[in-house]
């Protein structure tokens, strides 16, 4: 999997989870749920974390990748039993499964599937219903089984150990420079003359890598002053990629909660109309 053009603070987020899969991988079925909010690099690791069993584990029978599972659905492609069939078609390497609902799916998964040693990625997990019919129960799957879930709402997870959470923070603030810095200006320190500038954007996206990435390019080749211009107007109405970023994790939200969030943005926004970034 083509993982990320620069990707900045992933190994060592790799690294932790590997630790936690080496204990067990060939005693059990392990499910690793990771969690966090739109934009924060969920995807990316999952893909880091794929590519990196694919390699150093091997022995897999057969692996699949699910991307962008809430798009997919939402976009109509054959709802859940289009993705398992494509979960199938993948692993066992047979062009078209004949699948005729969910129910029907579950069934064929767990028959197929039950005595191989699997790899599953199911990204961008924002029901129920889609774990509970492309890997409802780790018995579906051979011994020495990885399934790996990235998802918004740590409340999917529920069933998983403590062990098998992993909840992705902000990027710290010297690597937010690094991956603003590469998407502006193609090197991981910024020009003396940028610095500053550089960090008042940062703090302004709060280590967010999607966003990081998507103002590093917005702003590239553009001079120090015109950074400096487009600070306030990002902070009011940013470029429409972060705005889409913003609104999906916000939408994401129950009505009590995005409440409470419009109440503290209004609160925050009033506070920086009276200082500078």
């Amino acid at each position: 999997m083509n993982v990320a053009k620069r990707p900045v603070g992933i190994d060592s987020r790799v690294r932790d989870i590997l630790d936690i899969l080496k204990i067990q991988i060939n005693d059990c079925v392990q499910m690793i749920g990771i969690f966090g909010m739109g934009g924060i690099g969920k995807s990316t690791l999952a893909k880091a974390i794929y590519n990196q069993l694919i390699v150093g584990f091997q022995g897999f029978d057969g692996s699949c990748f699910v991307a962008s599972i809430r798009s997919e659905i939402s976009k109509g492609h054959n709802g859940l039993v289009g993705l398992q069939r494509k979960l199938l078609r993948k692993i066992l390497k047979i062009k078209e499964f004949d699948i005729g609902n969910v129910d029907e799916g579950i069934s064929l998964i767990k028959e197929r599937l039950k005595s191989k040693r699997v790899l599953i990625v199911l990204d961008e997990v924002d029901h129920i219903s889609q774990l509970e019919s492309l890997a409802g129960q780790r018995n579906w799957f051979g011994l020495g089984s990885v399934v790996i879930i990235t998802t918004r709402n740590a409340h999917l997870l529920s069933d998983l150990r403590a062990h098998e959470k992993y909840e992705i923070e902000a990027l710290s603030s010297n690597d937010s420079l690094q991956l603003l810095s590469w998407h502006a200006f193609g090197v991981p320190v910024p020009p003396e003359d940028y610095t500053e500038v550089s960090e008042r954007i940062v703090r302004y996206t709060g280590g967010l890598p999607l966003a990081l990435t998507v103002l590093g390019s917005h702003l590239r080749g553009r001079s120090v002053e015109e950074w400096s211009n487009n600070i306030d107007k990002l902070r009011l109405m940013p470029p429409d990629d972060v705005q889409e970023i913003l609104r999906i994790s916000y939408d994401t939200l129950d009505d009590d909660i995005q409440s409470i969030f419009l109440d503290i943005a209004y609160t925050k926004k009033k506070r920086s109309s009276r200082c500078m970034i």
